[in-house]
């Protein structure tokens, strides 16, 4: 299954710590998920990423005798996890939760192009899909009676 992260900042020096989004993807799901965090762009890109891995072990039904696909345009993140035995100091960690990640299920990770990652375009670009989970929309409380459903509201 392909699944897609990346994270952005507003800042064009990647060093600047600033505020910025994580964002990870898994279009065969019709998943995005976006969050604000705060840190430097390699902060934030692991954040991504962490988040993603994060996901994916907490529904580890759905992603259970699948081959897990990891694509993403943080360049130096990529590197830093398949290529370079070298990590940074301010790296360090970040690596070692992946690698602890990477321990509990295989995965691939490799480079995609910014406008082949459909964790930074917008919702419009994933397909309509049907939930596969039935959802309860009546969060009335029972002691109450007089509350409409779909909420409380004043009557």
């Amino acid at each position: 299954m392909r699944c897609y992260f990346h994270g952005s900042t507003d800042q064009t020096d990647p060093l600047i710590k600033s505020d910025g989004i994580v964002s990870f993807a898994v279009p065969d799901l019709g998943i995005i998920f976006r969050s604000r965090w705060s840190g430097n762009l390699y902060d934030i890109q692991f954040a991504a990423l962490i988040s993603l891995l994060k996901f994916i072990e907490n529904n580890d039904k759905i992603f259970k005798g699948t081959d897990i696909e990891i694509h993403s345009d943080a360049a130096v993140v990529i590197y830093q996890i398949t290529k370079n035995p070298v990590v940074t100091k301010s790296m360090l960690q970040y690596y070692q939760t992946v690698q602890q990640y990477r321990a509990k299920f295989p995965f691939k990770l490799s480079w995609v192009p910014l406008k082949d990652n459909p964790a930074c375009h917008g919702l419009s670009d994933l397909p309509p899909m049907k939930p596969s989970v039935e959802i309860r929309y009546d969060i009335r409380d029972s002691a109450k009676k007089q509350v409409r459903r779909g909420g409380v509201l004043p009557t």
